[in-house]
């Protein structure tokens, strides 16, 4: 807890009387003297040894600030603007101080730093998600960054502002049902959305952000997610729409890279980042953006037709754009599924389990980390064969 001093009686009011071994808090006046004569005015903060500088934005000759009272002297021109500046923000941190102890909670040089930048962040879940994805835009990988986004997006769409109190059991499950009901989100789907949701939840609550539910009291259900492949006669139709004389420019160029990972399995990210200089000698080198770990794919006769030797592909189109494409295709074509990119990376899987390939080279070809990943495929086989053995029948005409 954190002990009052008396303050001084030639201090102004509210001169923060929160000093102790723990923290501080005085205004001073930069050594450094600008072309213009004036020092820049700073606050200095301590908190548990850890020191920071705060810019006020204020500047003056070093002979109009006060040291002992820590305020512009009354001489200065500006003197009651900038003296009404020091004590608000004086002010501020005496408040966030004390609804720290109050609450029970430790302040931190991050969490006070964060108050004073984006006090809506600190009640509001959906500032605070926002703020961080800024913070976090630099370091996650392209494909995670949008993926968390669009989960926010879904979250913003279901309550916004979202307070850090409301954060309950009742509101996860309303979140839930809002996503399935309205927004037609499959379990995957939003399951993921609960992954992203507890992750800057975790964040906000180390940062001493209380809300009534914590981020591990929040149960989530892992989904594998409803593989959607295609089968061989699938990618013969996009084959023939491929090599067709009426196929448009931007079919064409989506298509060479969609039945190029039909036949290495590879993903967007990945193939977008392709060079010829990936290629050698039938074998495309890269390393893989989700998992940063370098892959090696021997490249089939029917993986080479769909690339040139000049670019790889042509065209440069975003992920959206591909996905919304390749419904149109198979719309056109009459593929009754929803095909995505990732569908190439599926079908690949599948249909080299079903040519007898092996697992274990299938769980190095896909990069995954875990057979268990992998083995999802086997069961999407197995499910395939229970099928189609009662084909045997028609032999006998019995079905």
């Amino acid at each position: 807890m954190y002990k009052a001093q008396r303050t001084p009686a030639n201090y102004p009011l509210n001169y923060p009387a929160f000093m102790s071994g723990s923290f501080t808090c005085k205004v001073k006046i930069n050594e450094f003297v600008k072309t213009d004569g004036t020092s820049a005015i700073y606050l200095q903060i301590f908190i548990n040894k850890e020191r920071i500088k705060l810019p006020m934005g204020i500047n003056v000759p070093a002979k109009d600030f006060d040291k002992i009272k820590q305020r512009v002297r009354q001489s200065f021109k500006f003197s009651k603007d900038y003296n009404l500046i020091i004590e608000q923000k004086m002010a501020d941190i005496n408040q966030i101080q004390i609804k720290y102890r109050l609450q029970h909670q430790i302040l931190t040089m991050e969490a006070l730093i964060m108050e004073l930048q984006s006090p809506t962040a600190v009640i509001d879940f959906i500032a605070f998600w926002k703020e961080e994805m800024i913070r976090q835009k630099e370091i996650l990988k392209k494909g995670t960054y949008r993926q968390q986004m669009t989960m926010l997006n879904k979250v913003t769409d279901f309550k916004n502002p979202l307070y850090f109190h409301d954060i309950n059991e009742d509101l996860i499950q309303d979140l839930k049902t809002h996503c399935k009901n309205k927004l037609k989100n499959t379990p995957a789907t939003i399951a993921t959305l609960i992954k992203s949701f507890k992750k800057y939840l975790h964040i906000a609550n180390k940062k001493g952000i209380v809300s009534p539910l914590e981020f591990n009291e929040i149960k989530n259900k892992s989904f594998a997610g409803n593989r959607t492949f295609l089968m061989p006669e699938e990618i013969k139709k996009l084959d023939e729409y491929y090599n067709s004389s009426f196929i448009k420019e931007a079919h064409k160029n989506i298509l060479s890279r969609f039945l190029f990972s039909c036949f290495t399995g590879m993903r967007f990210s990945d193939i977008m980042n392709l060079s010829t200089e990936n290629i050698m000698n039938d074998v495309v080198f890269f390393t893989a953006e989700k998992t940063a770990k370098i892959q090696r794919i021997p490249l089939s006769v029917s993986a080479l037709k769909y690339i040139n030797n000049t670019t790889l592909f042509d065209g440069n189109y975003t992920n959206e754009y591909v996905n919304r494409e390749l419904k149109e295709i198979a719309k056109v074509l009459g593929i009754r599924k929803k095909v995505t990119y990732h569908v190439s990376r599926h079908s690949f899987a599948t249909n080299f389990l079903i040519c007898g390939g092996n697992i274990i080279h299938l769980q190095k070809i896909l990069g995954h980390s875990k057979i268990e990943m992998t083995m999802i495929y086997v069961h999407i086989v197995d499910q395939i064969t229970n099928v189609e053995i009662y084909n045997m029948d028609s032999i006998l005409r019995i079905a």
